[in-house]
């Protein structure tokens, strides 16, 4: 496996490169990342066995340009083949590169697979080829490495299923098995829940890499474990810290760049929930179970937030035997606003209704899915007021999915109450029979949304701002979009930018005075929206209307 360094000042440009083609396939891993040539530098000198360097032309303090000069110095360990990254058309920068020993080059705009794989598969060639051994030989090791890693993952996904105190013999015998960072002092287990509007399926890797990335920029030992979809466990190790408020700075320091970074560059808000501090393995299934319970939180108090076992004797905390009196209170309120319903004046219901959610807010100790369960049981007995009237429940639901799956599937108690509202507000609609349920096709906050964006597509737009304009969460705005438009937001929003871009070309004008006008400040990246939405260039697409 060859050992790669990528050196640009660019975040984003780094985490891109992590996630743009399979570095394993092509048997090279990325070991370190520098911030410009200064760092990279240093990094050369410290570390040695480089084999690959990716390096940007325009950094900070030493340039691209200034670092493939210093690759001369003899104290140096070993000089890595390097690859120019440039943002650059003008190519007397890649020129200069190439006298001073660049392989090839790569142009940003670029970046993607269909480029970057050809280069690297030609920098791989030149390695062996200055190694003096055969491709194969090179790349031997890799298949064992995956092994290893997949031992490692079996082992750590079973640690957290552990029961010791159903199985505590065979507990004791696995314990002896284990080693390293399992067996430290001062672990902590740590529970990053993704929000379900992002498809952690296609970025899987891209979010690992983002929170690996971070941990090994803070020197925190960890493992990470991919749970359950949009669930990632960290098991964390502070062996030299005597400190808890000292571990604790470091770990929110750690969450918050996670937190920044994933919202920044994919657009995922996370909860999380971090456990206390204990020694030895057996406490690790005692701090998952702990994080977990804390992650879970976030549907009282919202997404984007970080969770701490304090937090558990405070006005959101979660436990699991609850108030008979206050789930008596509720299921009164629940019985006498579904009476309410049966009634025509709509005020009486929404009276009810408003008294009910102010009285759920004392249910915030409890354990979310028993607050959903409460939701559901609503579900059959408004199914029951329904099936009074000959009404089924489905032709009242808000969108086409079925109304106790999108129960269960919400992730915040302010989601569930505005979905459950919405659904009674169609039930009564149908009920009376006042024509107001068949008069909506989307929901208030999605026709808002929308409207919006029919009207401001040319703007500069982002879901976050829509998200508040019409007084939603940004993962409920991003689910609902999607189940009642068809689409996701960017798409829609991409869909009527290229609609016009189409008849402004029509009209010949100037593909960068298009570009502007629909709310792209660059014509590349106009281009490549473009021909990505129509399989045609827009230079191609003028052209094939002008042959018409």
């Amino acid at each position: 496996m060859y050992k790669m360094m990528i050196v640009d000042d660019e975040p984003l440009v780094r985490l891109a490169l992590h996630h743009l083609i399979d570095w394993q396939a092509l048997h090279i891993e990325i070991v370190c990342e520098a911030v410009d040539g200064v760092e990279g530098l240093a990094l050369l000198k410290a570390r040695g066995g480089i084999d690959l360097l990716l390096v940007d032309i325009q950094m900070p303090r030493m340039n691209g340009i200034e670092l493939l000069k210093a690759l001369n110095d003899p104290a140096l360990p070993k000089r890595p083949v390097p690859i120019i990254l440039s943002a650059y058309s003008d190519y007397s920068y890649v020129r200069e590169a190439f006298l001073l020993g660049a392989l090839d080059y790569i142009v940003k705009v670029d970046m993607d697979e269909e480029h970057i794989v050809p280069v690297i598969t030609k920098a791989v060639e030149e390695l062996v080829r200055l190694g003096g051994v055969s491709k194969t030989e090179a790349i031997e090791p890799v298949d064992k490495q995956l092994v290893q890693q997949s031992d490692k993952d079996a082992l750590l996904q079973k640690l957290l299923d552990f029961d010791p105190k159903e199985d505590a013999e065979s507990f004791e015998q696995w314990l002896l098995s284990t080693s390293g960072l399992l067996n430290e002092t001062n672990e902590m287990a740590i529970i990053i829940q993704i929000a379900q509007a992002i498809d952690t399926t296609k970025l899987h890797g891209f979010i690992q890499q983002t929170i690996q990335t971070v941990l090994h920029e803070m020197s925190i030992l960890h493992e990470i474990v991919r749970r359950e979809a949009g669930e990632y466990v960290l098991l964390c190790a502070f062996p030299h810290d005597r400190s808890e408020s000292a571990i604790r700075s470091q770990i929110h320091s750690a969450l918050t760049m996670i937190q920044t970074r994933l919202l920044q560059y994919v657009n995922a808000s996370i909860s999380v929930g971090i456990s206390d501090l204990a020694n030895g393995c057996k406490q690790w299934p005692r701090l998952y179970q702990q994080a977990k319970q804390l992650a879970a939180k976030s549907y009282f108090a919202g997404l984007g937030k970080l969770f701490y076992r304090e937090s558990a004797s405070h006005e959101s905390g979660v436990k699991d035997n609850g108030d008979h009196e206050l789930w008596d209170m509720l299921r009164a309120g629940r019985l006498a606003m579904l009476q309410a319903l049966k009634q025509p004046d709509e005020s009486q219901w929404v009276r009810e209704y408003a008294q009910l959610e102010k009285r759920m807010s004392d249910a915030r100790q409890e354990l979310p899915d028993r607050v959903r369960a409460f939701f559901v049981d609503m579900l059959w007995e408004l199914g029951a007021v329904l099936y009074a009237k000959s009404i089924r429940l489905e032709e009242v639901q808000p969108t086409s999915h079925n109304p106790f799956d999108e129960i269960k599937q919400l992730e915040t108690l302010e989601e569930t109450k505005h979905y459950v509202r919405l659904l009674i507000q169609r039930a009564h609609s149908a009920i009376h029979g006042n024509g107001l349920m068949n008069a909506a096709r989307y929901s208030p906050s999605i026709a808002s949304a929308k409207k919006f964006l029919d009207l401001h597509y040319r703007e500069e737009i982002n879901q976050s701002l829509i998200s508040e304009m019409v007084g939603v969460s940004e993962s409920y705005l991003s689910k609902q979009f999607v189940k009642e438009v068809g689409c996701n937001f960017i798409h829609y929003l991409t869909k009527l930018r290229i609609e016009e871009a189409k008849q402004l070309l029509e009209l010949g004008i100037k593909i960068s005075d298009i570009s502007e006008r629909i709310g792209y400040l660059n014509p590349e990246h106009f281009s490549r929206i473009f021909k990505k939405m129509t399989g045609f260039s827009p230079k191609a697409y003028r052209e094939s209307l002008e042959k018409v």
